[in-house]
């Protein structure tokens, strides 16, 4: 529905081929080595750098409204070594769902976005249904950790994005808070497999709070019949004195330096990253629009769910634009989760993450060293 309609106002013949996402990566990497890159491909934010270091993307054009227009952490996050190498097309963050209804029965009409109360909150629902948790920070979930780690003012990555930053103050003090989570008891020690359907969950009050991502709302409301509406809410990330950062997510629409013809790709992706086709898009799947433009649309201003989702989208910081950052999510979260199992301190938790990281990016020193990257 979408590409027709793109095509119909662009005159431009669109074929679209659909990926198993958990695939996407490789496909398109294997893509790249067999000179077969579709023209105009969506694309993670976070392998940007990885194809722009390959070089499989073509530079966008500088000019016209392209780049224009869409909020600020979505334009970093399509932004590798100072150039623009994609158009942000679609933002996400993470947000609490909630069941009103049990925070009503502690006291509380929705969960508080400052730290304290929020653990005050979380106490008081523990002591209520001590066999019960109140959140789910399941251990091969980074992004509550990095939701914490994005309040503070310290960056993640250090010397030109060479070595990490992890022993840093604050991201210590993040890492005590992700930690105090488990030893309260307010969310269980276990992996997905090991929990279960979340939503079931969630319905079931086995927990109060899911933190998760825009696509949970499609999800809620496919499963309405079971889970009504007025069972669930949403409300901000609780950070130090208020709503918190959040690492920014969402996907870029890029295209091929091996495209048939690059000036065509990128009127497509114009005409996609255009307020009124974001809107299209989010009718039909839910995903939101990297253009604040689009948000002030009348159904988005009307809807309570996306109001929280924008708030939080605005706050959002994007990440260290560097190629190893998923590979370096993955390591910091495993020795993340062997700290709440007791292998390490918090002190030696964020030595060993330094450790780790500063071994994944040792390229990128040799690199920088001898001039090779911006």
């Amino acid at each position: 529905m979408l590409l027709e309609s793109i095509a119909r106002e662009t005159g431009l013949a669109v074929e679209s081929q659909a990926l198993p996402w958990t695939a996407a990566h490789e496909k398109l990497l294997t893509a790249y080595v067999g000179n077969s890159l579709p023209d105009v491909m969506m694309v993670k934010n976070d392998w940007l750098p990885e194809l722009a270091m390959v070089g499989a993307l073509a530079p966008a054009p500088a000019g016209g409204d392209l780049l224009t227009g869409h909020f600020p952490s979505a334009l970093a996050a399509s932004t590798v070594e100072g150039r623009a190498v994609a158009a942000p097309w679609t933002v996400d963050a993470w947000v609490q769902f909630y069941r009103p209804d049990l925070l009503a029965r502690a006291g509380y009409r929705s969960p508080p976005t400052d730290w304290d109360e929020w653990r005050r909150m979380a106490l008081a629902l523990k002591r209520r249904w001590p066999d019960r948790y109140v959140t789910l920070h399941l251990l091969d979930w980074p992004e509550p950790l990095f939701a914490f780690a994005a309040q503070q003012p310290e960056p993640l990555l250090r010397d030109r994005n060479a070595r990490g930053n992890f022993r840093s103050a604050g991201f210590r003090a993040a890492l005590t808070r992700y930690k105090s989570v488990y030893d309260d008891g307010l969310s269980p020690a276990v992996q997905y497999s090991d929990f279960g359907d979340t939503y079931l969950g969630l319905r079931r009050g086995r927990i109060a709070i899911l933190p998760s991502n825009a696509e949970t709302v499609g999800d809620l409301v496919r499963r309405a019949s079971w889970f009504p509406p007025e069972l669930w809410s949403v409300a901000q990330t609780p950070g130090p004195g208020g709503p918190a950062t959040g690492v920014a997510n969402g996907y870029s629409l890029a295209v091929s330096r091996t495209a048939r013809d690059q000036a065509r790709a990128w009127r497509l992706v114009e005409a996609l990253c255009r307020p009124n086709a974001q809107l299209l898009l989010h009718r039909m799947v839910g995903d939101l629009p990297s253009r604040p433009a689009a948000w002030r649309a009348p159904e988005m201003t009307r809807d309570p769910t996306a109001a929280v989702f924008g708030a939080a989208v605005r706050a959002s910081v994007a990440p260290p634009a560097v190629p190893e950052w998923e590979r370096i999510t993955v390591e910091v979260q495993l020795v993340a989760e062997q700290m709440v199992r007791g292998r390490f301190t918090v002190d030696g938790a964020a030595a060993e993450m330094d450790r780790r990281v500063d071994h994944l990016l040792d390229k990128r020193r040799w690199l920088l060293d001898r001039g090779k990257l911006a």
